[in-house]
């Protein structure tokens, strides 16, 4: 069994939450307010039921819009909250041994997907490794895998659940609400779905895998809806040495929404994001 467990937490894959049409889940909003409850009672079940089983602690990392959404005083005092410093995910590295996902999204694009979209709402329209599509929880099971950490539970929408599981093999999903488009969803009674979570994320924890980092060199495409954007970040990934340019097209020519990068270490990995 796992023994030092961090929770990663995002907002939009939470129950009970579904945002309001054209807007993200922005803070002081009446959507983000639920959230941010709903999302601490989540986490409080999880991090009780991983105590219970013997964990020795329960990190939390709330990364949503730069974190500081979860009032404190809803968690568990038992949670110790991460601020961290560094390049992303850095921090867990010799400290956790284990990753699990809370109010994690379907990607950018994704038909159905409540509040999907990938880093950006307003900038970006998809990210792609090694010409597959990919989402935040690809980008930071990616990240963990490089630091020898592996990620072992996600809970979130049906669909976003379904994404984890293509993301990360083995990983055991909890689906907190089936979604039906970018603002509809069924809930799940909150009550059955905190059972749910604190059964599912013992047995999750309870299985020990090997992580998969990417192998490097690699090619990610970043495609923007604005063409200023993607010169912006042509010149800013190279200026960090690492291989950019626009994509070929047999119509335009070059993408100018669309730069394709080759890193080759995770430290390229995660400037290229």
């Amino acid at each position: 069994m796992y023994k030092r467990i961090l929770l990663l937490c995002d907002l939009e894959g939470i129950n009970l939450v579904v945002g309001e049409p054209y807007q993200a889940l922005s803070r002081g909003t009446e959507q983000w307010e639920i959230a941010r409850r709903e999302a601490a009672r989540e986490l409080n079940a999880a991090a009780d039921a991983l105590l219970d089983a013997g964990a020795e602690c329960v990190g939390l990392w709330d990364n949503h819009g730069g974190g500081g959404n979860i009032d404190t005083a809803d968690l568990d005092p038992r949670i110790t909250v991460i601020r961290p410093e560094g390049p992303r995910l850095s921090f867990a590295a010799g400290r956790f041994d284990c990753l699990c996902f809370f109010g994690y999204h379907a990607m950018e694009g994704t038909l159905g997907g409540v509040l999907a979209h990938t880093m950006s709402s307003v900038s970006v329209q998809y990210y792609k490794l090694n010409g597959t599509y990919i989402g935040e929880v690809d980008m930071d099971a990616a990240i963990a895998a490089s630091h020898g950490i592996p990620c072992r539970f996600f809970a979130g929408g049906d669909i976003a659940c379904s994404q984890a599981r293509r993301a990360v093999e083995g990983i055991v999903t909890v689906t907190t609400k089936t979604e039906l488009s970018r603002n509809r969803a069924v809930f799940r009674d909150s009550e059955e779905l905190l059972r749910d979570i604190r059964e599912s994320i013992v047995r999750a924890v309870r299985t020990e895998c090997a992580p998969r980092p990417i192998s490097f060199p690699c090619v990610m495409e970043k495609s923007f809806k604005r063409v200023e954007d993607a010169a912006a970040y042509l010149e800013r990934v190279r200026a960090r040495g690492i291989e950019a340019e626009y994509p070929e097209d047999p119509v335009l020519g070059r993408d100018a929404h669309t730069v394709k990068t080759t890193p080759t270490d995770i430290d390229g990995f995660i400037a290229c994001i």
